[in-house]
């Protein structure tokens, strides 16, 4: 029994032993430097958080521009209604960026489309959010001349009242 006790309280010793070199251990650790995609602008992230979120995008002339989306609406394609407001634009040729805000405060329920002149129809359907939702269409088919998208669809409150969304198109030409 004495024998069995000390074998036990060996390995759990070592075990420890190896869990203390293996924490201490930082060449596979994360890097602590901003990724080479992150904007030159970007806030700092929170060193007290795990996450942090930036919002930008890439403006026509290749430029990355950094915006708080409580404060600005993305100055791209943007149609402000009674209910809220729609943003869309295109990343580049293949991809879309899409919106929407709700004036309203509490829980909605967002249904619509994105449309293209290419003949892309893109359903949105269901998505809840509290404030605003947005999304990007990857895969879109373009084709030399101007290239049009249109994001329209409906809001609904949780007491069931619909809102008409507004509706926005933004082109792409190349």
């Amino acid at each position: 029994m004495k024998k069995a006790l000390c074998v036990l309280l060996s390995v759990v010793m070592l075990l420890s032993m190896s869990v203390t070199a293996f924490a201490a251990d930082t060449k596979g650790a994360p890097s602590q430097t901003l990724p080479s995609w992150l904007p030159d602008d970007a806030p700092a992230p929170d060193p007290n958080s795990e996450i942090s979120i930036v919002h930008f995008y890439i403006n026509e002339d290749g430029e990355t521009i950094v915006y708080d989306p409580e404060t600005e609406v993305i100055p791209y394609s943007t149609a402000y209604g009674d209910a809220g407001t729609a943003a869309i634009y295109w990343v580049n040729r293949s991809q879309i960026y899409w919106g929407i805000t709700s004036y309203t405060k509490g829980l909605m329920t967002f249904a619509g489309d994105v449309i293209t002149n290419r003949g892309g129809f893109y359903l949105l359907g269901d998505i809840e959010f509290d404030g605003s939702a947005s999304g990007n269409i990857m895969g879109v088919t373009t084709k030399r001349g101007t290239n049009t998208a249109t994001l329209s669809g409906f809001m609904i409150d949780a007491k069931g009242v619909s809102f008409t969304a507004p509706d926005v198109s933004s082109s792409l030409t190349y």
